[in-house]
């Protein structure tokens, strides 16, 4: 099953927080999910991998396995392949437009959103998209 990965699920699983890293390591056993990201989510982790590193709860050396380890389960999509759905989703998420490729890649893959973020959840229950 494919499944929109955003960027709040890898920073709580690089910074040692919450659930999203159990999901991946049940995925590395399992496979039961594809999961896909925007090609500028892996941009952004590593424009910044420094300050998460120091931020996070993980030794240096756990820090770097667990960013692989996230990192090799995501296929990144460049946005030029899902750009069809920028309106419908700008219009969507016009108070939370940080979002707007997570929710422009999901439409277009007809698949749901990993995703922390409260207000996108609150924006997209009004929708098909399920996060």
């Amino acid at each position: 099953m494919k499944i929109v990965v955003d960027v709040n699920v890898v920073l709580s699983s690089l910074l040692g927080k919450g659930n999203s890293l159990k999901v991946f390591e049940f995925n590395s056993i399992f496979n039961k999910f594809d999961f896909v990201a925007p090609e500028f989510l892996i941009e952004e982790l590593n424009k910044h991998k420094k300050g998460f590193s120091e931020r996070s709860k993980l030794p240096k050396e756990g820090f770097d396995e667990v960013f692989e380890f996230v990192l090799e389960q995501i296929t990144f999509v460049s946005e030029s392949e899902f750009s069809g759905h920028l309106s419908e989703s700008e219009e969507i998420l016009s108070e939370h437009l940080k979002d707007v490729p997570y929710l422009e890649l999901a439409l277009e893959l007809n698949c749901p959103i990993f995703s922390g973020d409260k207000v996108l959840k609150r924006l997209l229950s009004k929708t098909s998209v399920e996060v």
